[in-house]
């Protein structure tokens, strides 16, 4: 009996430990991912971009997200990843219910900046015009 209980104690804290995380800004669920095991994050979307969603798609079910690490870029932290977001029961146009889903890929590093691997730094500072270690006031 009391193995029975230590295994249902056991259970039910570890059942707690293992609560999909929340994101309320897919910024933390893909920085999660760079140094994630395995390279992969799930949650549920929550705030404005999951009311998007549902007022877009008339369905009440949770938005998920998972990213996913695509490629590790040789620059340390950075990493191609690809984020799906995914509703069940979303209202077909035959009236069916439907899972919907959309993917997208992004390069990032763990500081929030693209990797810069594969730029040519050259031709990116004379498209932006000469560059300046002054901070930019944007306005003045």
């Amino acid at each position: 009996m009391r193995i029975v209980l230590a295994m249902g104690l056991f259970w039910i804290a570890f059942s707690q430990d293992v609560a999909a995380a929340e994101y309320s800004n897919l910024k933390w669920a893909m920085l999660e991912a760079i140094d994630a095991p395995g390279g992969v994050v799930t949650g549920t979307v929550v705030g404005p971009i999951a009311d998007k969603f549902v007022s877009t798609t008339g369905s009440r079910s949770l938005v998920m997200v998972e990213v996913t690490t695509v490629k590790n870029y040789r620059q340390d932290g950075c990493m191609r990843l690809n984020i799906r977001l995914k509703q069940a029961n979303v209202p077909a146009k035959d009236g069916k219910l439907a899972d919907f889903g959309i993917d997208y890929g992004v390069n990032l590093c763990r500081d929030g900046s693209p990797p810069t691997e594969g730029m040519d730094l050259e031709y990116v500072g004379k498209a932006l015009g000469s560059v300046s270690s002054e901070p930019m006031h944007i306005g003045k």
